[in-house]
């Protein structure tokens, strides 16, 4: 195996850097002799897909192991190395951690909702009696995350649109509880202002998170937690759109921008993920436009979500995990979308 010499701009942060990936395949801070140069001179370690679905397709559609497993690897190949999959029908993605890919897939298992209440296609009901023994099977099965649908709309309702609470907050806190007992995190899906009390059950992520408010972004910024708004999917403009589902992702937008910045002053570690409709490029790219300086939506995409995932960065000894680019994202997040190298777990992959 060749080694690497890694010559160049270390982002978010900015400062230079000349190190190498050996021979067998660890970073090291100083270049290596005989090192071939890697191309490309802006450095970030590995992307990171916070919110993604690698076992559904659109429609929503289930798809199998060997899908999931062609997801993943088509996601490291544009520079994405860590991902956290936030829910997969019948607990797919769980056969991939057993299959040797937990050291860059975080994967949530089972979606956590009740009977009609969620894609009938995506998930098995859980009823409110059962959900902390479901959550705590699929810790056992090898999640550390586990994917609570916290609200959702009543789709066994005709014309029923509102997003509604699906567990009781006693459950909730009580499945929290056992949860960080078994050594694993909750991963709440909201989009409406029982969010509130989510944060106040300990929650660890809140994904989507459309009605937090600035004392919601406070509680969870004092404790270490993170929001995923996803905006990819939250503000992404839909080619059926109406005039009226067109001024309500306006002021969907407006009200994400305000909290953006003010998720970003309270110290709340923000979270680039895509869902099932988007791309990390398109979601930094989204994040600046709304407020959050360059380096924060890079490191949305990368050390902030390292870090917050417990991945960690480039460390001497350490398997090498990174990307480069010829030009700076800092200037154009889309140009995450055209890496110039990719290293996963020590491995040159492009």
């Amino acid at each position: 195996m060749s080694s690497w010499r890694v010559r160049g701009i270390l982002l978010p942060c900015g400062d230079p850097v000349d190190g190498s990936v050996t021979a067998e395949g660890h970073w090291a801070s100083a270049p290596a002799v005989d090192a071939e140069p890697l191309p490309g001179g802006f450095v970030l370690a590995g992307l990171v897909d916070a919110h993604c679905h690698l076992s559904v397709g659109p429609g929503p559609v289930a798809l199998g192991l060997e899908e999931a497993r062609a997801n993943l690897a088509a996601l490291a190949a544009t520079g994405v190395t860590v991902v956290r999959d936030t829910g997969s029908p019948r607990s797919v993605t769980l056969g991939l951690v057993a299959d040797g890919e937990g050291a860059r897939l975080m994967a949530c298992g089972r979606f956590l909702a009740p009977a009609g209440q969620y894609f009938p296609a995506l998930h098995d009901p859980v009823p409110a009696e059962a959900l902390v023994e479901a959550a705590l099977a699929e810790v056992g099965a090898g999640a550390s995350w586990v994917k609570l649908v916290a609200d959702f709309p009543r789709l066994d309702r005709a014309g029923s649109r509102e997003h509604l609470p699906t567990y009781p907050i006693p459950v909730i806190a009580e499945l929290v509880a056992a949860v960080h007992q078994a050594g694993a995190r909750v991963a709440a899906h909201t989009t409406t202002a029982y969010a509130k009390q989510l944060v106040a059950a300990g929650i660890d992520s809140v994904e989507h998170g459309d009605g937090l408010d600035e004392d919601d972004l406070a509680a969870l910024a004092g404790r270490g937690g993170a929001w995923t708004p996803t905006l990819c999917a939250t503000i992404g403009p839909r080619p059926d759109e109406d005039d009226e589902r067109r001024e309500r992702r306006l002021r969907r937008r407006e009200r994400l921008r305000r909290l953006l910045v003010v998720a970003d002053r309270l110290g709340v570690t923000i979270l680039a993920g895509s869902d099932i409709v988007g791309t990390i490029p398109r979601e930094v790219a989204l994040l600046t436009e709304l407020g959050l300086s360059p380096q924060a939506a890079l490191a949305a995409a990368g050390t902030a979500a390292r870090s917050f995932l417990g991945v960690g960065g480039l460390a001497d000894g350490r398997p090498a995990d990174l990307v480069t680019y010829h030009h700076d994202p800092r200037t154009d997040p889309e140009t995450l979308a055209r890496p110039a190298a990719v290293v996963a777990g020590g491995l040159r992959i492009r």
